[in-house]
């Protein structure tokens, strides 16, 4: 595995507000063949690990087995999603609207994803999150 520097921009939207927030960790990057995987530790203590491939990517951020979120992005279509918060179970589903994994010109790769989040009908929020592997 190659240590990477993430960075990690995301905003949300839900209703009429919006909020915006980045972050910064070392982690570590394995590619093979057509799949990435990536890991690293969110505020130096909530391990996130995301696995990418071909417009299918999961990212899943767990303290513990009682405290954990797993949400799964395919482009163009619905998929279950999970959070998980003091044993309490809450299914969601995200729809994707927007997902390109690329390579810049100075190396670096970067993950964008646009995507809806739901709780049955219910529309929770739009998020867009950006991750560039440095």
């Amino acid at each position: 595995m190659a240590k990477v520097t993430v960075k990690f921009t995301s905003t949300i939207r839900q209703e009429n507000e919006q909020e915006s927030f980045a972050k910064q960790a070392v982690g570590e990057l394995k590619q093979a063949g057509a799949i990435t995987r990536v890991s690293y530790l969110e505020d130096d203590q909530i391990p996130v690990k995301i696995l990418i491939k071909d417009n299918d990517v999961i990212i899943r951020r767990q303290t513990d087995e009682q405290n954990y979120s797993q949400l799964h992005f395919r482009l163009g279509e619905q998929q279950a999603c999970r959070y998980v918060a003091a044993g309490y179970q809450m299914d969601l589903t995200s729809t994707t609207n927007f997902l390109k994994f690329s390579t810049k010109n100075n190396g670096s790769q970067e993950l964008r994803i646009e995507y809806d989040l739901f709780s049955g009908l219910y529309l929770i929020g739009n998020y867009t999150v950006t991750l560039i592997f440095t």
